[in-house]
């Protein structure tokens, strides 16, 4: 029996367009089933950009999954999705919960600095983001690149929508491995 993979990306209004169509369609092309949960409840979501997404579950129903059968949460960037993210209590925690579990935790562009470390996710992780929002990552913990994979605490995070390939590309190495992430790179 082959194992599927899925992955749950956060969204709502504001979210930024590229980050989070790009990580739907690289991990719909590698085979990994995404769901896309709304946490503000609505179905319909707005882009920041104005692309409209449908979300296929509520925050509210996150209680029913299986967090077991996920690889990966991913916080999408875009400055009012990000502090979104930040202030939702459920969100907050199941992303605890994720960690718990070592699942992956993958986050670009705002959502490290204000869901990460305003929350105090990972005191110790390492990690990149948004560099406007650089100075609110600790400076132990801030790397250099523009996508950076902490492999003791799981959490992939990137700086922007111009890496948005690069992070989503990392994220398959990781979950399905190198000939996968090769293939799928090959292709775009």
């Amino acid at each position: 029996m082959i194992k599927q993979f899925s992955a749950i990306i956060c969204v709502t209004d504001g979210i930024e367009d590229i980050e989070t169509v790009s990580s739907i369609d690289i991990l719909n092309r590698s085979n990994i089933q995404t769901k896309l949960l709304s946490i503000n409840n609505k179905r319909e979501i707005q882009c920041a950009h104005g692309t409209k997404i449908i979300s296929n579950i509520f925050i509210n129903d996150l209680k029913n999954i299986n967090i077991n059968n996920e690889s990966a949460i991913i916080l999408p960037g875009g400055l009012k999705a990000a502090e979104s993210f930040q202030k939702n209590k459920i969100l907050l925690k199941y992303l605890k919960i994720f960690k718990k579990n070592n699942k992956i935790i993958a986050a670009i562009c705002a959502s490290p600095s204000l869901v990460i470390c305003s929350n105090n996710l990972f005191p110790n992780a390492k990690m990149t983001g948004y560099l406007k929002l650089k100075y609110l990552i600790p400076y132990q913990q801030w790397k250099k690149y523009p996508v950076f994979w902490d492999n003791k605490y799981r959490l992939l995070t990137a700086q922007s929508v111009k890496y948005a390939i690069e992070f989503n590309l990392k994220l398959i190495s990781i979950i399905l491995g190198e000939e996968k992430y090769l293939k799928i790179k090959k292709e775009l």
